[in-house]
C-alpha cells in the first residue's frame, strides 16, 4: 500500500510540474477511505516544501452543497496553498490549463494567533481571525477531464491551482457576514451567486471544522497563515479572454482576467 502512496502521489506531482493531465488514482489505492488519500496530499506536501515551496495557508473544498452536488462530491475537504500560488487583485491568469479552469468565490480568513485546541469554541475562532478578504479561487484538476471521485480530489490536493486575493482588509467588527450575499460576473453577466451562510452554515464554521481536524492530525493552523473557506455559490469554467467581476457584500470588490 505505501508504494501505491507513493506512485500516485508521484504521478500527481509530476502533473503539476509538467502541467499536464494524468489519470485517476483511485485505482492504486483504497479509495474508499479518505485518509489514504490525505496521505497522498500529505507525500506531496513534504516533497514540495523540501523543494523550496512554502505553504501559506489551506483552502476548504466543497463546503457548499450546491458545489457538493456540481462535483457530485459529498464531503468537505482541504488542501495546502502555497505562496507561488497566490496572486493579487486584478491579476491576469496566465497559467496553463491541465484539465478546466474553473473560478470560485470565496471568503479568505487571516489568522492572528495559532488554533491548536483539540476542540475549539466559536469563540476561539473569533478571537484568532485578524481580518478577512474577498478570494478567487481558480481550481483545476491534475486528473484528465475533472474525472475525479472523493479519493482524486483529496488526493490531488483538492483541486488547489491559485488563489486571487483582495487587498482590503475587513474586520469582524466592520461586517456581518451573516448576511453576507455574493455575485459574480463574466463580463456583463451573472454566472455565480450565493450567502455566505451556504459555507457549512457559517465560515467561521468551516473555519472551526478544519481547525479542529488539523490538530487532530498534528498540524494545526497557525499566526499568519490565511483559510479560504470555500465556493459561497457554483464554480464557474474560465476560458481564455474571460474577465471576472465579483462582489460580497460587506465585504468587497474582487476581479481577474484569463490571458486570451
Amino acid at each position: 500500500m505505501e508504494n501505491n502512496i507513493i506512485k500516485a502521489a508521484d504521478l500527481l506531482r509530476q502533473a503539476w510540474d509538467n502541467n499536464e493531465a494524468t489519470s485517476p488514482v483511485r485505482d492504486l489505492v483504497d479509495s474508499t477511505n479518505l485518509t489514504t488519500a490525505y496521505m497522498i496530499q500529505d507525500y506531496n506536501d513534504k516533497v514540495w516544501q523540501a523543494q523550496g515551496r512554502r505553504r501559506v495557508g489551506r483552502k476548504l473544498g466543497l463546503t457548499n452543497k450546491a458545489v457538493q452536488k456540481q462535483f457530485g462530491i459529498s464531503d468537505p475537504c482541504y488542501g495546502n496553498i502555497y505562496a507561488d500560488m497566490v496572486l493579487v487583485d486584478g491579476a491576469q491568469i496566465t497559467k496553463g490549463v491541465i484539465s478546466d479552469l474553473r473560478v470560485e468565490t470565496e471568503i479568505a480568513v487571516v489568522l492572528k494567533k495559532d488554533l491548536t485546541q483539540t476542540e475549539h469554541t466559536i469563540l476561539d475562532i473569533i478571537d484568532a481571525v485578524d481580518y478577512i478578504l474577498p478570494a478567487f479561487e481558480i481550481c483545476d484538476t491534475r486528473v484528465a477531464g475533472w474525472d475525479v471521485k472523493s479519493c482524486d480530489f483529496v488526493a490531488d490536493n483538492a483541486a488547489a491551482c491559485l488563489v486571487v486575493l483582495g487587498t482590503r482588509p475587513v474586520y469582524l467588527t466592520d461586517c456581518d457576514i451573516t448576511r453576507s450575499e455574493m455575485v459574480t460576473r463574466r463580463g456583463d453577466d451573472v454566472v455565480s451567486e450565493g450567502k455566505a451562510t451556504a459555507i457549512l452554515g457559517h465560515p467561521l464554521h468551516a473555519l472551526k471544522w478544519l481547525a479542529d481536524d488539523l490538530v487532530r492530525i498534528g498540524k494545526p493552523l497557525r499566526a499568519g497563515e490565511f483559510v479560504i473557506t470555500g465556493a459561497i455559490g457554483p464554480a464557474v469554467s474560465a476560458k481564455p479572454g474571460d474577465v471576472f467581476n465579483a462582489e460580497i457584500s460587506g465585504i468587497g470588490l474582487i476581479s481577474t482576467s484569463f490571458a486570451s
